[in-house]
């Protein structure tokens, strides 16, 4: 089974492809599952908003920076109680009021919403609090748009 899913963000690396080589480094989210090479694995589309530009990239081209709120709990959730752990429980996600963490907030949210309180929550407590702000920007102009458009 794969580490990636739709919805999660990346960054691309090593990618050999000559028209993408300007996303290694960039960060992008995963927009849908491609075709899969018997020789490379799967292949997964990709949006890089800095470049605006979308690409098809293998998994051994990108690696996971941030996953998708919506990904199974059983995940996430295992060893969430290890406070500071990069993978279930991040120090930048957790000491909130009543030691609660932002997952146990946002699962309760839809994907749009779920993402602008997780990018605000973490702004200023990992390394890049312009890009989070931005992220937060990004899915709330999304939940914005989705809303207009159901009227």
């Amino acid at each position: 089974m794969s580490e990636f899913t739709v919805g999660d963000w990346v960054e691309g690396y090593d990618i050999t492809n000559a028209s993408l080589k300007k996303c290694n480094g960039k960060a992008g989210y995963i927009k849908a599952a491609s075709f899969k090479s018997p020789k490379y694995g799967q292949a997964w589309e990709v949006h890089f908003p800095s470049l605006l530009l979308d690409g098809v990239l293998y998994e051994s081209e990108m690696k996971l920076t941030d996953w998708n709120v919506d990904k199974p709990s059983a995940a996430k959730h295992e060893n969430s109680a290890v406070t500071g752990d990069p993978i279930y429980g991040p120090s930048y996600y957790t000491g909130y009021s009543n030691g609660a963490e932002v997952i146990d907030i946002v699962e309760h949210l839809n994907f749009n919403r779920g993402n602008v309180v997780k990018y605000l929550c973490r702004a200023g407590r990992k390394e890049d609090e312009f890009q989070d702000l931005c992220k937060a920007l990004y899915y709330l102009r999304r939940e914005i748009d989705r809303m207009e458009g159901s009227k």
